[in-house]
């Protein structure tokens, strides 16, 4: 059996990072006037143009279907996003980011670059790419347990 000691509670540290990702994206969404929510779908369907549904967005960001379709209504009313229905399923909405949500997504985005550069502050260039690789590999191991476990 592998021993493995941490300096700390590792769980306390993944509520860390959560708690400055929120506190980072909550100030870019003000200087952009909307909501935490408006700002975490828009960076969310920026940064991952392939998950473009709601659905998408509850589910890799872990948050309530109400949460993702209230901000959604609200970009749509700004015109940040566009909704268009799957030419095979009618039923599926596709979202889009438009033109007018430019330079909010650049605003958010950059926030998100601040958010790394803070917690990899002090950390080379190699023990980040090592970093990034095991953390990788972590996901595809609670993949698989998941999937696994009753």
């Amino acid at each position: 059996m592998k021993k493995y000691e941490f300096k700390g509670n590792f769980l306390y540290y993944v509520r860390l990072l959560k708690k400055l990702h929120e506190k980072i994206l909550t100030n870019a969404a003000k200087k952009c006037d909307l909501t935490l929510p408006e700002a975490d779908v828009l960076l969310f369907l920026h940064e991952n143009p392939k998950f473009d549904t709601a659905r998408d967005v509850a589910l890799y960001r872990e948050v309530s279907r109400a949460y993702v379709s209230k901000a959604v209504e609200l970009l749509a009313k700004r015109k940040y996003i566009k909704i268009t229905h799957d030419k095979e399923d009618r039923r599926l909405q596709h979202l889009v980011i438009t033109e007018d949500a430019k330079k909010a997504t650049e605003i958010l985005s950059k926030a998100q670059f601040e958010f790394y550069d803070n917690v990899t502050a002090g950390i080379s260039t190699e023990e980040i790419a090592a970093m990034l690789r095991t953390i990788e590999r972590c996901a595809e191991n609670l993949d698989t347990g998941v999937e696994e476990r009753p």
